[in-house]
């Protein structure tokens, strides 16, 4: 699926409700866990997220009961028995990291896993900080990344050292469970990225009745001593939430009033509305809201090292500056749900944005962008920094929009509710036509893997249905009955949206079925040479010949000229496969339809 957007036609004024934050949610379930009473927590996200610690929490036996507005945490860690624990986070990083930490201090052996997104993400630094304070802990597959196995249950008191550079959520995983421990201190390796996240994670502990001495980022002590006690806890607005409408309005100079937003917070991204004002915008800031009158962007340089969520909307707003925009602070990005810096060029350049990056820099050349179709990559913050685009630039449509449950479900319906109006479009099949021999089967398998779509072979289906081979089918019925099953099954393959197909090389014979593919599909073309057709095909006996012709180069002559023509009015797309791999292939074709069908 995708989403198409229509812009906003002229400024407005409205107001928003933000849902609760996703960070401050997840430490509150992860600290609710290890307080002996209960705890309600009150105005929770409720997102992709957030059910992955809530789940697992109550797969390791944890009460949690969630409820319309709140979610009471009733059991503790004291419930969790010895056992094996299979531990799933999702694609949530701060749900794994969390769930690690928790791992090190509870009974029995539990598995820590994700999806593909999040197995590809690092989690060495935060292993060898626990290895330090005595985890057994093994690595399933890749050295560094889930799926991981931890094996102890205990962990001693002592001194941590770690690289502060890679992600804060290490050290918050660390900090939160230290009083289970005993006396913990933490000492900081290069400097501190993402330092209201830490401060995050101390503001949480301090409610809970957990003291944290900060010694300027670079030692952090956690006394022995102290417990978790709290019963009510509330969850202030996420900020993050609410900066794509802090920047929906600069962009299209509309005033937008953020409701449910503690204007003292100490999450990363109050530091954006900082970087708005210095763009021109004014930003009011009164009880449980935050105001922002928008008038315009403009080029800018900014570190933006604690608020990294951040850089994929700012990015987005200074392709709309006239003029070179630097941000630094980027390191963090590349080890993301996805390798956000890439992701983020490779749109932009869709949208006719010239870009520059170095490891920690990323350079945005404004002006005038074009509308595309945009790509999110799994990724719920590429989403919706674009939509932010779509809310003043016509034509725009964004791939895979669900991904936005990750952190904020309701972010379309949001969008709607000022007056950004958006329409869900079904995405198109991919069709591969051409001769036997060309990859159409091989390539559409790695089109389908590549694009997480489902893969449909028609002559699979055929077989299925008629439950014999094809050279079966064709001794005892022959060619035109072949044909007529063959039409039947375009028109039910038609009627799909978003599969990779691969087609029978006669196909093209009758119009009628490509008219039927066309419906939902772009028909790619994959051309071969007959030297190249011939070597790939070999002695394949599993197709009968369709001429009267002896041997299988004139048989490919002579149906290559029969339906040379047709493929070339069939397709909306050709590609050359002589001389390439069939990754090479998928490689094209990918480049060919970006931005224009993906």
């Amino acid at each position: 699926m995708s989403i198409k957007i229509s812009p906003l036609k002229k400024p407005i004024k409205a107001e928003v409700s933000v849902p609760g934050s996703k960070s401050y949610t997840n430490r509150a379930l992860l600290l609710g866990a290890m307080t002996k009473n209960s705890v309600t927590i009150a105005n929770p996200l409720f997102s992709d997220d957030t059910k992955a610690m809530a789940q697992n929490l109550q797969t390791l036996g944890i009460t949690i009961e969630v409820l319309d507005d709140s979610i009471r945490v009733i059991g503790s860690i004291e419930d969790i028995k010895d056992g094996y624990y299979d531990l799933d986070a999702n694609l949530s990083g701060t749900a794994i990291r969390f769930l690690l930490a928790l791992s090190a201090i509870i009974p029995g052996v539990k598995t820590l896993h994700g999806k593909e997104g999040l197995n590809n993400r690092p989690i060495e630094h935060l292993v060898e900080g626990l290895r330090q304070l005595g985890l057994k802990i093994e690595y399933l597959d890749k050295e560094g990344f889930p799926p991981l196995r931890v094996l102890s249950s205990k962990l001693k008191s002592g001194t941590v050292k770690m690289n502060g550079e890679i992600s804060s959520q290490y050290l918050s995983a660390i900090l939160m469970i230290a009083p289970i421990v005993g006396e913990i201190a933490i000492e900081v390796k290069g400097n501190q990225i993402s330092k209201p996240y830490i401060d995050m994670t101390i503001d949480s502990m301090q409610q809970f009745g957990v003291r944290v001495s900060n010694q300027d980022y670079k030692r952090y002590i956690i006394p022995r001593g102290q417990k978790y006690n709290l019963t009510w806890y509330h969850v202030e607005g996420d900020v993050s939430s609410a900066s794509y409408f802090f920047a929906i309005a600069a962009l299209t100079k509309s005033t937008l009033t953020l409701k449910n937003l503690n204007p003292k917070s100490v999450q990363a991204d109050m530091k954006f509305l900082k970087i708005l004002k210095d763009l021109g915008n004014k930003i009011i800031y009164k009880k449980d809201r935050i105001t922002i009158i928008g008038k315009g962007v403009k080029p800018v340089s900014v570190d933006m090292r604690d608020c990294p969520d951040q850089v994929q909307t700012l990015a987005v707003l200074a392709a709309f500056a006239k003029g070179v925009t630097r941000i630094v602070g980027i390191q963090s990005l590349r080890v993301k749900e996805t390798e956000r810096v890439k992701a983020l060029q490779t749109e932009l350049k869709k949208m006719g944005v010239r870009t520059k990056s170095s490891n920690d820099k990323l350079i945005i050349y404004g002006g005038h962008p074009k509308p595309s179709i945009i790509n999110t990559y799994g990724d719920h913050r590429m989403a919706m920094s674009f939509a932010v685009a779509a809310a003043f630039l016509s034509g725009m449509e964004i791939n895979d929009p669900d991904v936005v449950n990750k952190t904020f479900p309701d972010f379309w319906k949001k969008l709607n509710s000022v007056g950004i109006k958006t329409e869900l479009v079904n995405s198109k099949n991919i069709v591969l036509i051409g001769m036997r021999g060309s990859g159409k089967t091989t390539v559409a398998k790695l089109l389908a893997q590549k694009l997480n779509k489902e893969y449909l072979e028609l002559d699979d289906i055929l077989v299925g249905k008629v439950g014999m081979t094809i050279p079966e089918i064709v001794e005892k019925h022959g060619w035109d009955y072949f044909r007529d099953k063959e039409s039947e099954i375009v028109q039910e393959v038609s009627l799909y949206q978003d599969k990779v197909i691969s087609t029978g090389g006669g196909i093209v014979i009758r119009p009628q079925n490509i008219e039927a593919l066309k419906k939902n599909g772009v028909l790619v073309l994959l051309k071969a040479q007959i030297e190249t057709l011939l070597s790939r095909i070999g002695n394949d006996a599993n197709r009968p010949f369709l001429t009267n012709k002896k041997t299988r180069r004139e048989e490919i002559e002579e149906l290559l000229k029969q339906r040379k023509k047709l493929y070339e009015q069939a397709s909306n797309e050709i590609i050359d496969t002589d001389n390439l791999y069939a990754k090479e292939v998928m490689n094209k074709i990918l480049l060919k339809m970006e931005g224009r069908y993906l």
